[in-house]
């Protein structure tokens, strides 16, 4: 079995650009008007067209771990046209930063001060 997230999104399109610039490195492996699956590495992310979408209601959240400093991401983000949604935070494992997606899923990216563990 393989894990795969699930975003529900009311627009395909628009939430796929999203998420192709969010994750520049990412591939589509599935497309249609209901269904979007990127690859990003070892990992999965689909995309599922739902007419509503309360990402408050859920209960469940997006999380991505930076490859580079949070400054860097930040200097992407803004090349790609994606504005954060407050400041770089300090956290507890280091620090973070978040985004929100065109149906406003809160998505934050990490950036640990220490390596995580296993």
């Amino acid at each position: 079995m393989k894990l795969l997230p699930l975003v529900y999104v009311t627009d395909m399109d628009r939430s796929v650009d999203f998420y192709s610039k969010l994750l520049p490195a990412s591939s589509i492996v599935t497309s249609s008007p209901y269904w979007t699956e990127l690859q990003v590495g070892g990992a999965s992310l689909a995309l599922h067209i739902s007419e509503t979408v309360d990402h408050d209601a859920d209960g469940m959240g997006l999380g991505l771990d930076a490859a580079t400093s949070l400054e860097d991401v930040v200097a992407q983000l803004g090349e790609a046209g994606i504005k954060p949604s407050g400041e770089i935070c300090a956290q507890p494992f280091g620090r973070s930063i978040s985004v929100q997606d065109p149906d406003g899923l809160v998505i934050q990216i990490n950036e640990h001060s220490v390596p995580a563990t296993n």
